[in-house]
């Protein structure tokens, strides 16, 4: 903005009315990109906001005895097949079996802002160290597959990490000294 101001009052100075023409240019770009970042930030906005909704459902796709039904996210345990899929919140910690495409977003757990891809482990990939696991309340933002819940509730690792939390929410400033100093 400061650039325009001084270009446009250079303008005037040196060209009279005909040298506003570099300033308002500068101030119409600077317009231009302010709106275009806007408008991507709204629609991004939205796109958040939907696949907040489907995080919200507490119900997923399980395959069990060859059945495939849809229960709550509170029945699951270990060994079931789950349905993985975009816009899903991961409800227990798994394995993929199988995979298309699978990325997650780790950001809740972990602070990490990018993306991570997510494979199952084939005979053709396993040299490349594929990376199979998914982590309760992490979100699938693309792709679907099939994976094998190994830890559900307390046991998974968000859930151990919460009960770490709450045992320090718990405690008292002087007895998480005294804790500290008797470890």
């Amino acid at each position: 903005m400061v650039a325009a101001v001084v270009q446009l009052a250079i303008g005037i100075y040196q060209h009279g009315l005909e040298g506003i023409v570099d300033g308002v240019s500068i101030f119409l770009a600077i317009a231009i990109i302010t709106f275009v970042t806007a408008g991507n930030n709204y629609v991004k906005e939205k796109q958040f906001q939907e696949l907040q909704k489907k995080q919200d459902e507490s119900t997923c796709l399980v395959i069990r005895a060859g059945i495939q039904s849809t229960i709550s996210t509170e029945e699951l345990v270990v060994g079931d097949l789950v349905i993985v899929s975009y816009g899903m919140t991961v409800p227990a910690d798994v394995v993929l079996i199988s995979s298309s495409g699978v990325s997650c977003d780790e950001g809740a757990l972990t602070g990490e802002p990018d993306e991570l891809k997510k494979f199952h482990v084939t005979d053709e990939n396993y040299e490349y160290n594929p990376n199979p696991f998914m982590l309760r309340s992490t979100l699938c933002v693309s792709g679907e597959g099939r994976a094998l819940v190994v830890a559900v509730g307390p046991h998974t690792l968000s859930g151990r990490a919460d009960a770490i939390l709450n045992i320090e929410a718990e405690l008292t400033p002087l007895q998480m000294k005294l804790e500290t100093i008797a470890n």
